[in-house]
């Protein structure tokens, strides 16, 4: 019975520390959700659509074992919150760079550099049409770049980075327990068949596409609130008052 609550139990460990210190009151985060919750439901519709015509057409599945059985149009109920708890500990983390971190650490032509590589991504995506998973995360990804360079601020650009930087070190612990065990089965037959450890290199593009639209739609709605988070970390030193 414990096995069935593997995927349950790592989306609990993804949003626990994330979820208890939205309430740390240097942090606050908890008075951002109202611009959290639209970009969650926006980019949790895109990328359940995505992921229902993924398992529909057999690029991957998911195991009878450590899921607990309920499903929704062929996906378990903990795939539907994996696109709650992970955005939601993607969007945390860059609410937290933004707060504390006040050096842009990368270099000021990362736009541009972003979007060459967006570019080349692109035009290989026409050479793996055959691999449906690939040729998804290829396409997909080099305009979710591009307006992410368009739209979002030098600044936010250079927290949105960070953050998948620092998120990747969940994402190999998270990861690579859904898929060594596994709880998450891939066809290898739709992708390159190149993994680190257990992961599948596309699920490193497919992060980052998630990660880009979830905070790219904060961003969004925060700013028609009044200012940006990266620029409030421009005013706020963590060094205040706890409790202002």
């Amino acid at each position: 019975m414990i096995l069935r609550l593997t995927y349950l139990l790592l989306n609990v460990f993804t949003i626990s520390v994330p979820l208890l210190r939205s309430f740390e009151p240097r942090i606050a985060f908890y008075k951002k959700w109202k611009h959290l919750f639209p970009s969650l439901l926006i980019t949790g519709i895109f990328f359940l659509v995505w992921d229902y015509f993924k398992t529909r057409f057999g690029v991957w599945s998911f195991s009878e074992t450590y899921t607990m059985g309920l499903r929704f149009f062929g996906m378990p109920l903990e795939e539907y919150l994996f696109f709650l708890t992970v955005p939601y500990a993607c969007i945390f983390i860059y609410e937290t760079a933004a707060l504390f971190i006040k050096k842009d650490p990368f270099s000021p032509r990362l736009k541009t550099y972003l979007r060459i590589f967006a570019l080349l991504l692109w035009l290989s995506s026409f050479g793996l049409t055959d691999k449906a998973y690939t040729w998804s995360v290829l396409f997909i990804l080099p305009p979710v770049l591009w307006l992410v360079s368009q739209k979002l601020s030098a600044r936010e650009l250079q927290l949105l980075f960070l953050t998948y930087l620092i998120s990747l070190i969940p994402m190999l612990l998270v990861n690579g327990l859904l898929t060594g065990l596994p709880v998450v089965i891939y066809n290898d037959a739709e992708n390159l068949g190149i993994r680190l450890f257990s992961i599948p290199l596309e699920d490193f593009l497919y992060n980052f596409i998630l990660l880009s639209m979830s905070i790219g739609w904060y961003v969004y709605f925060s700013r028609n609130s009044g200012l940006s988070p990266a620029d409030e970390s421009r005013n706020f030193s963590p060094l205040q008052n706890r409790h202002q």
